[in-house]
């Protein structure tokens, strides 16, 4: 595993063991409210940048309260340490690309080992916390589908000299899976389904050691 290989890596779900952002709803702002956006998402009521702040929108929490949080509910997927740190020694970048909330994300990556933590470049979108509730700052631009387009991520790093592996699990890894040079796409996901259906070539993964396992050379 050699450079110029960049990886792309999805948060909720796939760096972690669940779906951290939709925690964070149901305690801040409730399964009900979550629960009603859902519905007004599947119904075409609104397109999925509205969906995030649908769901975030009621919460008043602050941000040290959202970090406390997070910090006490964060796993880790089995052998995302390993795999960072050997990118890290590989001196692949990495990069975690989130349509979730810094609020959240930031607090579980100051958890990693410091050298692990400075060789991840965080893209998430921004929380802005108040008492009137949360307003959602999205990172890059809105293509309707990811709330922030990780394909544009993709293509970024592909611009700059490098192959991209994209590691992730959901419906907001699409375009990335379309953009990338090597997928890899959490067993039981809907993004296994998707790569099935698009004919992209993917690995399915259960650890971040069969990761390290399959990469590309």
């Amino acid at each position: 595993m050699r450079a110029p290989w960049a990886i792309v890596c999805d948060f909720d779900g796939t760096a972690l063991t669940e779906d951290l952002g939709d925690q964070v709803a149901f305690h801040f702002a409730g399964v009900d409210a979550y629960r009603a956006a859902e519905d007004r998402y599947r119904a075409g009521e609104l397109d999925f940048g509205r969906l995030l702040q649908a769901v975030f929108g009621p919460i008043r929490a602050s941000r040290a309260e959202i970090a406390a949080f997070a910090r006490a509910r964060a796993a880790w997927r089995p052998g995302f340490e390993a795999f960072l740190d050997a990118c890290r020694r590989g001196g692949r970048p990495f990069l975690v690309v989130s349509s979730g909330l810094d609020a959240y994300i930031e607090p579980v990556l100051e958890g990693l080992a410091p050298e692990l933590r400075a060789h991840v470049e965080l893209r998430a979108n921004r929380a802005d916390c108040g008492d009137d509730g949360l307003r959602v700052g999205f990172h890059g631009a809105d293509c309707g589908f990811c709330g922030f387009c990780k394909g544009d991520v993709v293509r970024e790093l592909q611009a700059a000299g490098h192959k991209v592996a994209v590691c992730g699990d959901g419906t907001g890894d699409r375009h990335a899976a379309d953009a990338a040079d090597h997928v890899f796409a959490r067993a039981g996901s809907s993004l296994v389904r998707y790569c099935a259906e698009q004919g992209i070539r993917h690995d399915v993964f259960e650890t971040f050691g069969e990761v390290m396992a399959r990469f590309p050379a």
